[in-house]
C-alpha cells in the first residue's frame, strides 16, 4: 500500500503519525491530506500494523525507513506538490500536509517567501509551536505589502497596517519572525511598481518547496496549485543567499513587528 504514496506524502503521514496528530481513531478523511483516493486504504494498514504491536510511533519510523529507502535510490528526484482534486494513477503530495511536514522538520531556521496570506495563524500554528520549542529557531517572512490601483496613501501607513494585520492575524505569537518587503510595491508609479509574488518554503538550507500556492486555506488545500519539493541543499542554499543579499543591499527591508528587537 506504501509503494503507491509518494515520498513527499509518506514522510508528512510519518511526522503526523510521530506528533500525534493523526490516529487509528482519526476520520478517515483526515488520512486524504495524505493519501488521497488511497486515504482508506492507508487508514486500514494502519489498523493491521498496530494489531501487530507497532504503537504509532514505531509506524512512523517503518514508513521513514521506507522514505529513506526511495530516497537512496532517487535522490535527485524531486515530488510533484499539489492542491486540488486527486487524479487516480497520478502520485501526488499534497501541499498543505507537506508545508506542516516541513515545519515539523525544521531545527535552525525557515525560511519562507509569499504573495497573498489569510487566516495564516491557522497555517502557522505548528511552526509557533515548534518555535516555542526550540527558541534559536530562526524564522523569516519575505511578503508582499500592496498598494491598491489609485491608493495614495502614505507607504509608512500601509507598512504599519500590514504589520497590524500580520501580528494578529497571520502571526499572534510571541516572539514574532523576522518580516520582509519589497518597497518597489509601494510606488505610486504603477509602472515602477513590482510584487513579491515567489511562493517558497526553505528548510535549514537543505529541503525547498516551490509552489504557486500563497499561504492561504483555499491555496494550501482547495485551488489547483502546483509545486516541487526537493531535497537539494545547494539549491536551497542558492534561493537563501538571494534572498539574504536582496536583505542586506537594501532592497528588501524589514518591518518591524512586536517580539523583535527593532
Amino acid at each position: 500500500m506504501l509503494a503507491e504514496l509518494s515520498a513527499a506524502n509518506l514522510a508528512a503521514f510519518a511526522t503526523a503519525l510521530d506528533a500525534d496528530w493523526i490516529s487509528i481513531g482519526s476520520p478517515e478523511k483526515l488520512f486524504r491530506s495524505y493519501a488521497g483516493d488511497q486515504a482508506g486504504a492507508l487508514k486500514q494498514w494502519l489498523g493491521e500494523i498496530t494489531t501487530t504491536g507497532f504503537n504509532q510511533q514505531q509506524a512512523a519510523r517503518l514508513i521513514q525507513a521506507v522514505v529513506a529507502g526511495r530516497a537512496r535510490d532517487q535522490i535527485l528526484a524531486p515530488d510533484l506538490v499539489v492542491s486540488g482534486p486527486d487524479v487516480p494513477g497520478v502520485p501526488t503530495a499534497d501541499t498543505y500536509a507537506v508545508v506542516q511536514s516541513l515545519f515539523q522538520e525544521a531545527t535552525s531556521e525557515v525560511v519562507l517567501a509569499g504573495y497573498a496570506f489569510y487566516n495564516g495563524k491557522a497555517l502557522f500554528e505548528r511552526l509557533a509551536e515548534k518555535q516555542a520549542q526550540n527558541p534559536n529557531l530562526k524564522i523569516l517572512f519575505h511578503v508582499d505589502v500592496p498598494r491598491r490601483f489609485g491608493d495614495h496613501t502614505p507607504s509608512e501607513v500601509l507598512i504599519e497596517k500590514y504589520a497590524d494585520e500580520f501580528r494578529t492575524k497571520h502571526w499572534p505569537w510571541a516572539p514574532s519572525p523576522e518580516l520582509y518587503f519589497d518597497p518597489r510595491a509601494l510606488e505610486t508609479d504603477s509602472k515602477s511598481r513590482a510584487s513579491l509574488h515567489a511562493k517558497v518554503v526553505v528548510i535549514d538550507r537543505r529541503k525547498l518547496l516551490i509552489t504557486s500556492a500563497n499561504f492561504t486555506e483555499a491555496a494550501q488545500q482547495r485551488n489547483v496549485e502546483m509545486g516541487v519539493l526537493c531535497s537539494l541543499p545547494f539549491l536551497a542554499e542558492r534561493v537563501c543567499s538571494y534572498l539574504e543579499g536582496l536583505r542586506k543591499s537594501g532592497q528588501l527591508r524589514r518591518i518591524p513587528l512586536l517580539g523583535t528587537s527593532d
